[in-house]
C-alpha cells in the first residue's frame, strides 16, 4: 500500500507584525535607560600653540587626553588632577593598553615648568607615546 503526499495549494505562511511596535518601544526604552550621559562638560578655553605643519591622528581607540588650561590646572578624564598625580592616573591605562597615545592639549601661555613636571610623570608611568596638540598656522 502506497501513501501519497498531498500538497495543499494556496496556503501561504505570514509573519505576524502586530507586536513590532511593542518591540520597537521596548528597544527605545532599553537604550534610553542604559545610555550614560556626561554629567559635566568641561568649558576649557585653551589656545593651542601654532605649528607650520601638523599631522592628524585619526585613530581614537588608543588615545587619552591631558588638558592644561591657562591657570595650570591639569585635567585627565574630565577630572582635575594635581601635577604630581598624573603618573598614578595614567599608569593603569598604560598597563591595560601599552599602545596608548597620550595627547597633551596645553595652552600656549602655560609655563614650561608645568609641562616638564607632567612629562616627568608620564615617563614615570611608562607612557612614552606622547603627542602635543597644535593648531595649524594659516
Amino acid at each position: 500500500m502506497r501513501k501519497s503526499i498531498i500538497r495543499r495549494a494556496g496556503t501561504a505562511t505570514e509573519i505576524p507584525t502586530a507586536s513590532t511596535a511593542d518591540i520597537a518601544f521596548l528597544l527605545i526604552l532599553f537604550f534610553m535607560v542604559t545610555t550614560v550621559f556626561r554629567a559635566t562638560t568641561l568649558h576649557l578655553k585653551i589656545t593651542l600653540p601654532q605649528a607650520k605643519s601638523t599631522e592628524r591622528i585619526l585613530m581614537r581607540r588608543n588615545v587619552t587626553y591631558i588638558w592644561v588650561d591657562v591657570n595650570n590646572k591639569v585635567y585627565i578624564d574630565d577630572n582635575i588632577v594635581r601635577e604630581d598625580m598624573v603618573a598614578s592616573r595614567i599608569a593603569p591605562k598604560i598597563w591595560d593598553n601599552p599602545d596608548l597615545i597620550t595627547i597633551m592639549n596645553v595652552d600656549e601661555s602655560v609655563n614650561y615648568g608645568t609641562v616638564d613636571v607632567i612629562l616627568d610623570q608620564l615617563k614615570e608611568a611608562k607612557a612614552f607615546r606622547i603627542t602635543f596638540a597644535t593648531e595649524r598656522k594659516t
